[in-house]
């Protein structure tokens, strides 16, 4: 994301950020199918060996398109290297760069030597603690814990070892759609109107399957009928498409923007850090959360 904030046009630039959510949750849903179609292989080696060796495509793309990529201006200019950012905007616009190669280069001479101290305190301090807090919150609000443990959610509320499958077709196809409106939108109505929304919409379902699974959820029986499997479904989508829109992709683009140019590699750094440091920690709590509360665990994401 940061890559691509510094390469982008700043008309465009949250669409093309957001591009990158796009791509995340084709690749997702891309890995799905393949895990399904895989599942029950077993010559000459088991189905799970296979989708491991896949990703040795997508890592190969990487090795060898990664070295046609130009060098982001920023960091050319950053270096001294003026002629090669000049050539690599020339490279990326259509229009004339010499006042957008300007305008970098004197942001660049306002700003003194990035220290750690600095860095770490005073108002970019602050910028810091809100993007280390919105990576963090967009990992715990709960979409990774449909991803990791949706299947095992559907197949309590479905009776049924199918609807794992089932949960991963339709969170796919969800994911996919959702993220969608956010690439045509955001640089209309700003990354904060969505994230709002977004927020609203997340709590808004939680509370929903919270409350379903407290009138129908008998330890480990689904006690309620049709209408309350179908409620659980909508709500379950509905969270998943609110995520996509908002708290999917904008959390990334946020964070590439709001740092001052001599700290933003540094606070790239950091909140990617604490977005991993979330992802861990929804990763291993919620089984034990489902485990003793049940869906109550969904009054915690409200």
């Amino acid at each position: 994301p940061v890559y691509t904030s510094e390469i982008a046009p700043p008309a465009v630039r949250g669409a093309l950020v957001m591009g990158f959510q796009f791509a995340v949750t084709v690749g997702i849903m891309l890995a799905f199918l393949l895990a399904l179609v895989l599942e029950d292989v077993e010559d000459p080696i088991s189905g799970w060996r296979w989708v491991i060796a896949a990703q040795i495509v997508p890592g190969s793309l990487l090795l060898i398109l990664g070295a046609f990529m130009p060098g982001s201006p920023r960091h050319l200019l950053a270096n001294g290297k003026i002629r090669e950012a000049l050539q690599t905007l020339r490279k990326l616009r259509r229009e004339d760069v010499s006042f957008e190669l300007a305008q970098i280069y004197l942001e660049y001479e306002a700003s003194s030597e990035a220290s750690w101290l600095d860095f770490l305190t005073g108002d970019n301090g602050k910028l810091l603690r809100i993007g280390v807090m919105i990576q963090i919150l967009a990992q715990i609000c709960g979409m990774n814990a449909f991803m990791y443990h949706g299947p095992v959610i559907f197949k309590l509320i479905f009776q049924s070892d199918h609807a794992g499958l089932l949960f991963t077709v339709v969170s796919g196809v969800v994911n996919i759609v959702a993220t969608i409106p956010a690439l045509l939108v955001v640089d209309r109505y700003g990354r904060t109107f969505l994230m709002k929304w977004s927020a609203l919409g997340m709590m808004s379902c939680s509370a929903v399957l919270a409350a379903v699974g407290d009138i129908c959820l008998q330890g480990e029986d689904f006690t309620c009928g049709d209408w309350a499997r179908a409620t659980c479904t909508v709500a379950i989508c509905g969270f998943i498409l609110n995520f996509a829109y908002g708290w999917g992709g904008m959390p990334w683009l946020y964070c590439s923007e709001i740092f001052p140019q001599k700290y933003r590699t540094k606070g790239a750094g950091a909140t990617t850090d604490a977005a991993w440091v979330g992802n861990i920690l929804i990763a291993f709590v919620p089984p034990l959360m489902f485990a003793h509360w049940g869906f109550d665990t969904f009054w915690v994401f409200v």
